[in-house]
C-alpha cells in the first residue's frame, strides 16, 4: 500500500507504507501529528476534531438515488471493485454513492484512487463527497490533494465543503492557499463558507479585505456571513 501522506507539492507520496502503518518512514511522525486531535484548539472546533478522531463524522446525508439491487446489496469489496474497474461511468458513480451511504472507511484508498484518476468529473465529485461523509481524519489528505489539483470546479467545491465539515484546523491554511489563486466564483464562495465553518480568527483580515475588493456579490456576502460566524464564536469563547 502506498503511503497516505502528501509531498510538499500536495501530491500523494509514492513511497510504500511501513508495515503496521499507513505512512512511510519519512512521513509517519508528521502525519500522526497532523491528524491527531491533541493538536486541535480548545472549544467547539477542538471537540469536533477529537470526536472525528475517535469515531468518525456523523455529517448528515440526505442524498437519495435508486441504486439497482445487484449493486445496492453487493458486499463492500465488490462495490469497491466496480468503482475501480467498471467500464460504465454511471456504475462507478453509483458505486461511489453506495460507499458514501455506507460510510465505508475501508474504501478510503479506492475512493482516493478514483478521485485522482477517474476521467469523469461527476464520478470524481461523488468520490469526494463519499470521503467527506466517511469523515474520519484520514480522509483529510485525499481531499486536500484534490482541492489543490483537480481541474474541475465541482470537484474542488465538494472537497472544500467536506474539509469545512471535518473541522481539522490544518485545513485553514490549505483553503487560504487555494482561495488566493482560485478563479471560479462558486469555489471561492465555498472556500469562504468553509473558513467560516472552521471558525479560525486568523482569517478575519483576509475575509475583510475580500469583502471590500471582490466583484461578485455572492463572494462578498459569504465573507460577511463567515466573518459574523467567526466573531460570534470568538465572543462565545471569552
Amino acid at each position: 500500500m502506498l503511503c497516505r501522506a502528501l509531498t510538499p507539492d500536495k501530491r500523494r507520496c509514492a513511497n510504500a507504507a511501513m508495515e503496521g502503518s499507513f505512512y512511510c518512514r519519512e512521513h509517519r511522525a508528521a502525519m500522526e501529528q497532523l491528524l491527531s486531535p491533541t493538536r486541535a484548539p480548545s472549544g467547539r472546533l477542538g471537540a469536533l476534531w477529537s470526536k472525528l478522531a475517535s469515531d468518525g463524522a456523523n455529517i448528515p446525508d440526505g442524498g437519495r438515488y435508486d441504486v439497482p439491487g445487484w449493486l445496492k446489496h453487493a458486499p463492500t469489496p465488490e462495490v469497491m471493485r466496480h468503482l475501480r474497474t467498471h467500464d460504465d461511468s454511471m456504475v462507478r458513480w453509483m458505486a461511489a454513492f453506495m460507499l458514501r451511504k455506507r460510510r465505508a472507511a475501508e474504501a478510503l484508498d479506492a475512493l482516493w484512487e478514483t478521485l485522482q484518476l477517474d476521467p469523469v468529473r461527476l464520478v470524481r465529485q461523488q468520490a469526494a463527497v463519499a470521503l467527506g461523509k466517511i469523515g474520519t481524519p484520514a480522509v483529510y489528505v485525499p481531499l486536500v490533494e484534490a482541492l489543490h489539483h483537480d481541474h474541475d470546479p465541482g470537484v474542488r467545491e465538494a472537497c472544500v465543503i467536506a474539509l469545512g465539515n471535518l473541522g481539522n484546523p490544518a485545513a485553514v491554511d490549505e483553503i487560504v492557499r487555494v482561495l488566493g489563486r482560485e478563479e471560479n466564483v462558486f469555489v471561492k464562495w465555498d472556500c469562504i463558507v468553509a473558513l467560516g465553518a472552521l471558525g479560525d480568527h486568523r482569517v478575519e483580515k483576509l475575509l475583510t479585505r475580500l469583502q471590500a475588493e471582490e466583484i461578485a456579490q455572492v463572494v462578498r456576502d459569504a465573507c460577511r456571513d463567515s466573518l459574523a460566524e467567526i466573531r460570534r464564536r470568538t465572543r462565545a469563547a471569552m
